[in-house]
Order: structure tokens, then sequence, then C-alpha cells
């Protein structure tokens, strides 16, 4: 059987929510969310225990490969034997089963693709979860901060019985600064995700981390300014800018931790085989009167050699018989 990975998303449910960041603010690599390449990640679910176990039950296995002790070790030392997958350069996976029975052999390469998607499913889930716990997290305090940054904004009103009057120039270097406190919220949930998903050695991690920096660096070089009315206004208008990138990516990972769709595409179905391809008759036959051939002629060339060496030294081969007669027998 033949399938192929989607190509909009990984295994962990990566995909959707990398790209959402990315049309927030373009960072080189971010795409990449998902860590290595996708055949990878599936390879690494074909290859596992998980998988052997699952089919060996699944199919009987062990009764099949005549394992009385019902061993799963040997049951699984048996299945690699039978099971084979192999990455295409266009990125396709092939799936190879063998068995006695042609029938059972495509019911097991179709059945590894269910229990595939299965698997594959259900890290997403996981890790969807993970996604839209933290994201529910940070919306949950964006909002109970812009509440609070509201509630001081008003009272100062009341308090002035008057509303906020900032000049243009404070009116733009407070949205700027919003703008980078944002892009550091969006940073910082960019790495906590890399961290959980690609690990720290990932390229792109470091990217985004030296972008955090620069991000640091250039909130640092405003100026703080003492006004209460602009403080207010930059405040409210800090969350704002906040709510407005984390709440569509709350919801796109609430929308994630639903989805329950294949993972894998199937290309070809697998399909009962017309001959067999194990054992392969001919080669055996093959290599089994070619081994005939060889000891033949070996036969022959030891047996010209002794009648010669006999030929040769008679009086040796002569006094090894005696020799040969007079050791005790037993």
């Amino acid at each position: 059987v033949t399938v192929v990975p989607p190509r909009s998303q990984g295994v962990g449910g990566i995909g959707s929510l990398s790209s959402l960041l990315k049309d927030f603010a373009p960072v080189g690599g971010v795409s990449r969310l998902g860590g290595q390449s996708q055949p990878v990640n599936y390879l690494a679910i074909l290859r596992s225990r998980r998988m052997a176990e699952t089919l060996i039950r699944r199919y009987d296995l062990l009764k099949e490969y005549g394992i009385t002790d019902r061993s799963m070790e040997r049951g699984m030392d048996a299945l690699a034997e039978n099971f084979a997958v192999e990455v295409a350069d266009d990125g396709s996976i092939r799936i190879n089963t063998w068995d006695k029975d042609s029938v059972r052999a495509a019911q097991m390469a179709n059945g590894t693709v269910d229990v595939l998607n299965e698997i594959a499913i259900e890290l997403g889930v996981s890790e969807a979860k993970n996604n839209r716990m933290f994201l529910e997290r940070r919306v949950n305090d964006a909002r109970e901060e812009l509440a609070r940054a509201e509630e001081a904004m008003k009272t100062y009103q009341e308090g002035k019985r008057m509303p906020l009057l900032l000049s243009d120039d404070a009116r733009a270097a407070a949205s700027a600064i919003g703008e980078l406190y944002a892009r550091r919220v969006q940073l910082d949930i960019q790495l906590s995700i890399m961290q959980r998903t690609t690990g720290e050695d990932n390229p792109t991690f470091r990217q985004i981390s030296i972008e955090r920096g620069e991000v640091e660096r250039r909130l640092a070089d405003f100026p703080q300014l003492g006004m209460d009315a602009f403080r207010l206004y930059r405040s409210v208008l800090i969350q704002q800018k906040i709510l407005e990138f984390l709440v569509p990516m709350y919801e796109q990972a609430r929308f994630e931790e639903q989805k329950d769709v294949p993972v894998v595409l199937v290309l070809d179905k697998a399909v009962p085989a017309e001959r067999k391809d194990r054992p392969r008759r001919l080669l055996i036959v093959a290599v089994a009167a070619i081994t005939a051939l060889l000891l033949s002629n070996a036969f022959v060339i030891v047996r010209r050699r002794l009648q010669q060496f006999t030929l040769d030294h008679p009086d040796m081969v002569s006094r090894l018989r005696t020799v040969l007669r007079k050791q005790p027998i037993g």
C-alpha cells in the first residue's frame, strides 16, 4: 500500500497553528514548526513497538507464526521479517507486508494505514489539547489585563472629569509600543510550542530567539514617559493588540483539538498478490544448482589430487595405511 502524508499539517496538528502565526508576522522557517519532515514522523510511528503489538494482536500473528509460548518479543521479530517501510523521493510512503495468505497480507498492509491514522490522530489531539490549554491561559490573562487597564483608564477619566487628551505623536508612540509588546508575546508563544515539539537546537528556534532579543532591545530604547494619561492609554492598547492575534490562534487550537480526520491519504490500496513474492523458488533452485555444481567440482578436484598423490608417493601412502591399520578402534 502507498500513502501520502498531507502537506498542510504535521502529525501533531501544528501545521495550521504555524500558518496562523506566520500570517500575523512572517518569520523565516516558521512553517517548519513541526520539526523534522513529515515522512520521518510517520516512520517513527510505523516502526514503533505500539504499531507492531497492535498488528500482532489484531491479526493474531502469534498463532500464524507458530509461537506457542505467546512471546510478544518473538512475535515482533517474526513480524519484522515480514514488514517493510520505504520512503520515496517524492515523500510518499510504501508499506510492504508478507504472509502465506495473500489476502491476509493485503489486509495487514491496509490495516497498517488504519493503525497509523489512529495513533497519529491520538498524538495530534493530545498536542492540540496542550496548545489549546496554553493559549487559553494566555487569552484569559490578556483579557484580565485589558479589563484592569480599561478600569484604570475609566477611573482616571472620572477623577479628572474629562477624556484622555493625547497628542498625535503620543498616540503613535503608544501604538508602536503596543505592536512591539504584541510581537513579543507572539514570539514567546512560538518559542514555547517549538520547545515542546522540536527542541531548542532547531535553527528556527534560534532565529526566533534572536528576533525576540531584538524586540526587547527596541522596547528598552523607548523613553519611559511619565504622563499618567499616556501610560493608561498604552496599557489598554497593548492588551488590545495582544488579543487581536491571540483569539484567532485560540480558536484555531480549539478546532484542531476536535479534528478526527485521517492524516495520511491512501494513494494505492493493497490488493492480494497474483503470484508469490516469497520464497522466490526460481532463485532457490538456481542457488541450489550452483551450490551442487560447485561441490561436485570440488569433489572431483580433491579426488584427482589424491589419486595423483598416491601415484607420486607410493611409499608414503603405504606407510600411512600401515599406521592407520595399527590404530586401536574405540
